[in-house]
């Protein structure tokens, strides 16, 4: 049940989708309006982690916090401003998840730090792409809550997804391009692609809309997020003025790897799935791009 202190004219948001599909691109842009309140911290992962699905993200925050802990100095002065300052932001993202199951007050505390009145509180949190029916209801009763879903064409999501890891792992700097194809021939030959929840369009849609009405989701195409018409369509949805994006905003945009064709084909198969639902779905409002990536051939 909802905590009183959530304020019956707000609109609460959540914003899903895969890595590589334009979220941070949204947050930046959504934050030039003051109509819409944003927590301290970007991705809260609140329902992920209790759901049990996110323990990892749980982990992580706690190991900091004691890492952080540690590295205390027993001295008076400015030594430890700067470790008691994240260890005081990490303590209070932490206190989000001391509620018992089905009080959400202390996410909602959080998330209102700072709340001015403002028409629309957003969470974005793309990882919640991953929850079921279950977790989708539970979330859409805060406040009649909306959510905002961003998918990319397959291919050359992964495709991203693959070259923004190993960016990461500087000891492939040497050959980036041979070890942007190794990690996908693994991923291929260990047959995750078909596998990855967050990947799986189909499965998080059917989830969310057997627990939310339609008109409180809003379907967006990365291919199609940074033109004025899409943002117009989204501050509609959220109820809010319009926005221009400011020009030349784009996030995250990586090092450059050309995904060869024997690569690609494999990708298609692994993605059958998802671009014959999302094709058959909203068929010619489906971008161009996924159409020519799911091209026929090769398909058997």
């Amino acid at each position: 049940m909802a905590p009183p202190f959530l304020p019956e004219t707000t609109k609460l948001a959540y914003c899903i989708g895969a890595q590589k599909a334009g979220t941070t691109w949204l947050y930046e842009t959504l934050r030039t309006s003051n109509e819409i309140h944003f927590s301290r911290n970007k991705e809260l992962h609140y329902f992920d982690v209790i759901s049990g699905k996110a323990e990892q993200v749980f982990r992580l925050r706690i190991n900091a916090v004691k890492t952080l802990a540690k590295e205390l100095i027993s001295e008076h002065g400015k030594i430890n401003r700067r470790r008691l300052q994240i260890l005081t932001e990490l303590t209070d993202l932490l206190s989000i998840y001391t509620d018992d199951e089905g009080d959400h007050e202390a996410y909602l505390t959080y998330l209102l730090q700072g709340f001015t009145g403002q028409r629309v509180i957003c969470d974005i949190t793309p990882a919640y792409a991953i929850l079921d029916a279950k977790e989708f209801a539970e979330m859409g009763k805060l406040g009649q809550a909306s959510f905002i879903f961003i998918m990319r064409d397959p291919i050359d999501r992964m495709w991203s997804q693959i070259r923004m890891a190993v960016s990461s792992d500087r000891s492939q700097f040497s050959d980036f391009q041979h070890a942007c194809e190794v990690r996908a021939q693994h991923l291929i030959d260990s047959n995750r692609l078909a596998n990855l929840e967050r990947a799986n369009y189909r499965r998080t849609m059917l989830e969310l809309e057997a627990a939310i009405p339609r008109d409180r989701i809003k379907y967006v195409f990365y291919e199609d997020l940074f033109h004025a018409r899409t943002m117009r369509d989204i501050c509609t949805f959220l109820e809010i003025a319009p926005l221009t994006p400011k020009a030349g905003l784009r996030s995250n945009t990586g090092r450059h790897a050309m995904l060869p064709e024997v690569l690609k084909e494999q990708f298609r198969h692994a993605f059958f799935a998802q671009y014959a639902f999302i094709l058959d779905r909203f068929k010619s409002a489906t971008p161009a791009r996924w159409h020519i990536n799911f091209s026929p051939q090769g398909m058997g």
